[in-house]
């Protein structure tokens, strides 16, 4: 009778020690959807502006007002929808969450290239900014089933950083080469959709879900996450103080983001680069930051605190992004690989979740599209606060500003408690 107990025992603590295989290709296949959906699928977009803007039929004639709509209108979708489907990532097979948020991506990003006017260009963009909301919240819960405590940063690392990759790819080569290849902004954007469906069915036929390592926090009959109200992760996680500390973080951090994303190429421009030599800028910015985004969570594994090597990277960040309003030359091109390196350190947010007493990985998905939604927020009033900043006081001042919002970022984190688990207050 005592035998069965020690034995399941010893199973859970050998699947601890020697996780499963599959789990690369389960970061394989998510690292892909960060790549192609939520980097390349959405970034394109600024890139293919010009074409759009050209009068009918070769665009849809639309003014500056309504481009920089279109361009705000996903984040909006994604604030409104990212905590829902974080709770149905919560309660249901992420498999079919994701899957579903695949499929919409797919559906609405490729009809995106049918439109024939500004509304019908924005109902679509804000669809694909709902099927956005059921991936970005859940990637992170994903790799939690299946990345022992000790690779959590690296893992996420990995998949979250795929996303430079996608954006960079598309905002360097977007505009300039697939478009003409492909035969402009509408064959370029179904096309898009039809590589979004195929990703989506070898997710639903390939990826598998688990419950998480008994080793993880959070993950047992005694966690919040066993009652099983609709809205009980939803109050779990707005009253954890380090949640609601993340979640200013990362407005704070999308403040800066997003801004200087938009602004940097004119600002470049009006400074006497070229469009090529300002979009290259761009990606070498995110480049970097899919190596930061591996190397600098791992180096935080390995030292073990997130709370400083969070606070550090985003300081430097915040220097960098400063410094490309006063440099050039090789100075400019050093800034953009040193912002978009140490920008890696973000990716520490969404792993501070997993390892969160009160949340772990059962609730991860609500926590995560809470600080997600929040952070979306921030990316939408971005360029509105900025650009009102570039029109009184200058470009200068504005970049300053973006930049000063990393750096914000970096002091709210400190106020979040050490999760690591070597470091973890008990």
């Amino acid at each position: 009778m005592e035998k069965a107990p020690s034995m399941k025992a010893g199973l859970m603590a050998r699947a601890v020690k020697d996780p499963p295989v599959y789990r690369w290709w389960a970061l394989f296949l998510a690292s892909t959807v960060q790549a192609v959906v939520v980097g390349a699928s959405w970034t394109i977009m600024p890139v293919l502006f010009n074409e759009i803007a050209q009068p009918q039929p070769v665009g849809l004639g639309l003014s500056l007002v309504e481009l920089g709509a279109i361009w705000g209108i996903l984040p909006l979708a994604a604030a409104f929808f990212c905590i829902p489907m974080g709770i149905a990532g919560d309660r249901f097979d992420l498999r079919w969450v994701i899957g579903a948020g695949l499929v919409l991506t797919a559906v609405a990003g490729a009809l995106r290239g049918v439109v024939d006017d500004f509304t019908s260009l924005a109902a679509w963009m804000f669809l694909f900014g709902i099927g956005l909301s059921a991936i970005r919240p859940n990637v992170s819960k994903l790799i939690g089933m299946w990345f022992p405590p000790e690779e959590l940063g690296m893992s996420n690392g990995i998949a979250l950083g795929s996303y430079g990759l996608g954006a960079g790819l598309a905002i360097q080569f977007g505009g300039t080469l697939i478009s003409p290849a492909l035969g402009g902004w509408r064959d370029t954007l179904w096309i898009i959709g039809i590589i979004i469906a195929g990703i989506g069915i070898l997710w639903i036929f390939t990826i598998r879900s688990r419950k998480a390592d008994p080793s993880m926090p959070g993950v047992g009959p005694d966690h919040p996450a066993g009652r099983k109200s609709l809205f009980h992760g939803m109050s779990v996680a707005l009253g954890s103080r380090d949640i609601r500390y993340l979640a200013i973080a990362l407005v704070s951090i999308q403040l800066g983001y997003v801004g200087l994303i938009g602004y940097l190429p004119i600002y470049l421009e009006e400074r006497g680069l070229s469009q090529a030599s300002a979009n290259g800028n761009i990606s070498v910015l995110l480049y970097l930051f899919v190596a930061g985004a591996i190397i600098i969570p791992l180096i935080s594994d390995r030292i073990g605190t997130r709370k400083w090597v969070f606070f550090f990277s985003l300081s430097i960040n915040a220097l960098a992004a400063m410094a490309t309003a006063f440099v050039s030359g090789p100075a400019l091109t050093a800034a953009f690989i040193v912002w978009g390196f140490a920008t890696g350190g973000i990716v520490i947010i969404f792993v501070v979740p997993l390892e969160h007493p009160r949340i772990g990985t059962e609730l991860a998905g609500v926590a995560t599209g809470l600080i997600t939604a929040l952070g979306f927020t921030g990316g939408f009033a971005s360029p509105i606060i900025g650009n009102f900043i570039v029109e009184k006081a200058g470009g200068e001042t504005a970049i300053v500003f973006w930049g000063s919002c990393y750096l914000a970022a970096a002091f709210i984190f400190l106020r979040v408690r050490e999760t690591h688990p070597r470091r973890a207050a008990v």
